[in-house]
């Protein structure tokens, strides 16, 4: 089952409130640079080669939302990656009824003492451990 959550972006310039998929494969946030540019976000410099699910190789840059809230749990200058989505990715996303511009990764998740659901398709309160 794909998992969903309720996720508000807040960048230097404006915000964005929506529905996300959640990707367990993924190990960050994934953002397109059209939503980064209306965001406002805030650049690292630091670039990271991604590799999708389907074997495409994408450069993307690392950078900073001013505040992520994932299923009312914020995450202060959160980073992200922004990369350009090909069509392929914006049309599946659209059809799974969620926002075509960002996909949650697994630490974000994990950072907001989150886990996913795969029988419910939510995110569900975790206790933080402390190793």
């Amino acid at each position: 089952m794909v998992v969903k959550s309720n996720v508000e972006l807040k960048g230097f310039k404006s915000s964005e409130k929506c529905r996300a998929l959640v990707d367990t494969g993924a190990a960050m946030t994934v953002i397109d640079k059209s939503l980064a540019e209306v965001l406002g976000v805030m650049y690292t410099g630091r670039e990271r080669l991604l590799t999708s699910a389907t074997g495409h190789k994408l450069k993307g840059e690392i950078a900073m939302v001013r505040e992520m809230i994932v299923e009312d749990e914020i995450l202060d200058y959160e980073k992200v990656l922004v990369v350009e989505f090909n069509e392929e990715v914006k049309k599946t996303l659209n059809s799974l009824n969620v926002h075509p511009l960002i996909i949650v990764g697994i630490t974000t998740v994990e950072l907001a003492s989150l886990i996913p659901d795969i029988t419910t398709g939510t995110l569900k309160k975790a206790n933080a451990f402390l190793f």
